[in-house]
């Protein structure tokens, strides 16, 4: 009897010993994937960093010298701003991210958050576009010679849909703005992706409903 029972000791011991090595095991896997993923986006982040703050620059340059024309009495045409290349941002980590099951190896703030901001950044991407259709059909063929004028008659004013135009701008350059400090908090968050930590969310909430 005490023979069987020390069997049946070594199997149970056996039988949980195999089991927690293969938990462990998972576990140590699931922790390596979660860390290359973070790793993944970390880089995309930081390279919206990085271009955003480029992009804050030119904007930036742009309007100040246009205002400090105006402030001369100048009539200089709206400053227009033209990204080289695609005119949407790259999702292509993002949707890796979605692939590679990142909802089972982050944790699930971050998981809302990361899907938040990346929604955001096509919004506003999309927002742009328009804004750059309008760009290239109304302002650019006025830049030639016989084009129509951007003012009024008295030379006062833009003329309301290329001052409206000028507005969509700043407020694009606003939404840059926030992106660096959204996009910072998410770096700090995903150095540690499994744990649990504050939100990003209020860091930019804008609206890219308009």
């Amino acid at each position: 009897m005490r023979f069987l029972a020390l069997e049946l000791v070594i199997v149970f011991v056996g039988v949980y010993g195999a089991f927690w090595v293969d938990n462990y095991r998972d576990q140590k896997e699931q922790e390596q994937s979660a860390a290359l993923l973070a790793e993944a986006l970390r880089r995309d982040l930081s390279d919206v960093v990085d271009v955003t703050y480029d992009f804050m620059g030119m904007i930036d340059s742009g309007l100040g010298q246009w205002e400090e024309q105006r402030s001369r009495g100048e009539t200089p045409p709206p400053f227009v701003f033209r990204i080289q290349g695609s005119e949407v941002p790259p999702a292509a980590t993002w949707e890796a991210a979605l692939q590679a099951e990142a909802a089972k190896l982050f944790d699930p703030g971050l998981l809302f958050d990361l899907g938040f901001f990346y929604n955001e950044i096509i919004g506003m991407a999309n927002r742009y576009v328009r804004y750059a259709e309008f760009t290239e059909a109304e302002v650019l063929p006025r830049l030639k010679p016989g084009g129509a004028r951007f003012y009024t008659e008295d030379g006062q004013h833009l003329l309301p849909r290329f001052a409206a135009h000028m507005d969509r701008l700043r407020e694009y350059r606003s939404f840059m703005g926030d992106t660096i400090g959204w996009s910072e908090c998410l770096l700090e968050r995903l150095q540690t992706p499994r744990q649990r930590t504050d939100s990003c969310r209020e860091q930019a909430t804008p609206d890219t409903s308009q």
